[in-house]
């Protein structure tokens, strides 16, 4: 395969450091918060100070509660008639009764508190609404207290009906829906929360993101099982085959008898993915292995490698354990080396780090001079945070294969993380000297120009990274990936109208060439939020399931579908508008 590129196993939720950062780069860019709750927290986040102010004028001013869950602090407060007061009005008694419920609720006395607030109810004169739902939202603590849930969402939402931007009763609501198991009913409420609070209430930003998260699993977990398994892009592909700095598929020439060449299914194989037209890959392979042809074992093996980029793990699993039981000969040693690597990634997916350590370890015994280990190895280790071990696993790779330029990238990489956690300038230095030393290494090599654009970016070096983008477009005009990172740069230099535009053209280019990039794809669903597009917005994040290859990335594509569709939901049922990105 060839030795210039930086991906690694698509298996994984992450593939590359470049792909692990895209969501954390858009974050930065356009200001969303991180996490998974990045689907919510990227609707509210240009809510403004005024927008906020406005939002909760028709609050009862005379609320001074704080919304925690100790029994002392939920309950709101006012000044109660003076006890001399020879005859008191409904309204007067109304309070003194919600007077005498907020005591007996700080005592735990929950039932006599709930009798209490409900005389203030019945005494409380209908024009007196504030107030009023106040009473309410008062009874709804009690009942949260006692955990009756219904209790609460019946007076929550009377109290809501008459102050409809009533953030208090709409997030103790929300939290009534979660313990009912109503996930879109609580998204739908906390996200009105996020909206009239401009993300200021922590309580809501917490239960939105436990809330999301639920919701992207459970819908991920039943979509995932019954989907339509794809191949991913073309350029996808061909970057995950040439993370493996030689081609174990690859025959050679005085191998193949010339009528193999027009005959022979597994060479018909090689020959499309040589011209990366891998639609038929999967079915030639089969038709080598069902007739036991001379090149079955490699058939078994790039079949199985089809098969994990598709993400059909089980077929993947068959495959490489076929090729793993093989027997110890010379020629079955470099494809078994090739399928722990790929069977260890798979077992990374399914939270097996065990086995997925122990395949890699089995591949270092049968071959400890394959390049191809370390840094796939190496990336296990940068992807779960153990990056001294990573350094080193790339340090390695580079020692045996001096022509592979994806360890380079990747340490880099892998440096630049390490000096940002230790606040060293030295250490990124030595980060930018190793892609620097890259690209005049291998002045060909597009993904080396492209991560080094990446790095120098977020070290605000906006127009050299411009440079180094661009140069990577020159190398590879048909990577749909480089114009999403160039729109990138656009968003987080230029953040008014035009440059908003401007990004927008470039993600537009990536899709245009790549209908199967779910990056640029998701990008741009991510811009359509925030100018106010909901309904493009929520096409697009479509388009995105139908392409992510993990439950985890299907998981978290749910997560901002279904925020897109609480905000859109909220914002016409309170009146809350958003900003749009660039003053759009």
């Amino acid at each position: 395969m060839s030795s210039n590129a930086t991906s690694s196993a698509p298996a994984l939720e992450a593939p590359t450091p470049a792909i692990t950062r895209d969501l954390k780069k858009l974050a930065a860019y356009i200001g969303i918060p991180l996490g998974t709750m990045v689907g919510a927290y990227m609707l509210y986040r240009y809510m403004t100070k005024e927008d906020s102010e406005a939002t909760t004028a028709s609050t009862d001013q005379k609320e001074v509660v704080e919304d925690s869950i100790s029994a002392e602090s939920v309950i709101e407060t006012s000044s109660a008639p003076s006890a001399e007061t020879p005859e008191k009005s409904p309204f007067e008694q109304a309070r003194d009764s919600k007077e005498r419920g907020n005591k007996f609720f700080k005592s735990q006395r929950y039932e006599r508190a709930i009798e209490l607030y409900t005389e203030a109810i019945e005494m409380c004169p209908r024009d007196k609404a504030s107030d009023l739902s106040t009473f309410y939202q008062n009874r709804s603590a009690a009942h949260e207290q006692l955990k009756n849930w219904q209790g609460v969402v019946e007076d929550t939402t009377t109290a809501i009906e008459l102050n409809p931007r009533y953030s208090k009763a709409l997030l103790r609501r929300a939290k009534a829906y979660e313990a009912l198991d109503e996930k879109i009913l609580c998204l739908e409420d906390v996200t009105a929360v996020c909206l009239i609070e401009g993300l200021q209430n922590q309580q809501s930003m917490l239960l939105a993101d436990r809330i999301l998260k639920a919701i992207g699993k459970e819908k991920a977990e039943k979509h995932f099982v019954t989907r339509k398994k794809v191949l991913p892009s073309n350029v996808f592909i061909r970057s995950y085959l040439d993370s493996f700095n030689k081609n174990v598929f690859a025959l050679p020439e005085e191998a193949i008898m010339e009528d193999e060449k027009l005959t022979n299914p597994y060479v018909q194989a090689t020959l499309k993915s040589s011209l990366n037209k891998f639609e038929d890959v999967e079915g030639l392979c089969t038709q080598e292995i069902a007739v036991d042809g001379p090149h079955t074992n490699l058939a078994t093996l790039l079949r199985g490698t089809i098969y994990c980029l598709m993400c059909d793990i089980d077929s993947a699993m068959k495959d490489f354990d076929a090729i793993v039981n093989l027997e110890d000969t010379d020629d079955n040693k470099k494809l078994k080396v090739d399928a722990l690597i790929k069977r260890g990634s798979l077992k990374m997916q399914q939270a097996d780090d065990t086995g997925c350590y122990g395949d890699l370890k089995a591949a270092e015994l049968i071959n400890p001079q394959d390049a191809s280990l370390y840094h796939h190895r190496g990336q296990l280790y940068f992807l779960t945070e153990r990056l001294e071990e990573a350094k080193l696993e790339f340090q390695k790779s580079m020692s045996l294969d001096n022509q592979f330029v994806a360890p380079r990238c990747h340490l880099g990489f892998c440096l630049s993380k390490m000096a940002m956690q230790s606040m060293s300038p030295s250490k990124m230095h030595e980060a930018n000297q190793i892609l620097e030393e890259t690209t005049k290494q291998f002045p060909k090599s597009p993904e080396a120009w492209s991560l080094y654009g990446q790095l120098l970016q977020d070290q605000q070096e906006f127009e050299k990274a411009s440079e180094k983008l661009q140069k990577s477009i020159e190398l590879a005009p048909d990577n749909p990936t480089t114009y999403v990172y160039l729109a990138l740069l656009i968003l987080q230099t230029k953040q008014d109208a035009e440059g908003v535009e401007a990004a927008i053209k470039q993600i537009r280019k990536a899709v245009d060439m790549d209908d199967k990039c779910d990056f640029a794809f998701e990008t741009l669903a991510t811009l359509e939020v925030q100018r106010g597009n909901a309904e493009e917005a929520q096409r697009l994040f479509h388009r995105v399931i139908e392409l992510v290859r993990t439950e985890a990335e299907m998981a978290n594509t749910f997560s901002m579908l279904e925020a897109s569709k609480a905000q859109t939901k909220v914002s016409e049922q309170y009146g809350v508008r958003l900003p749009q990105m660039g003053g759009m």
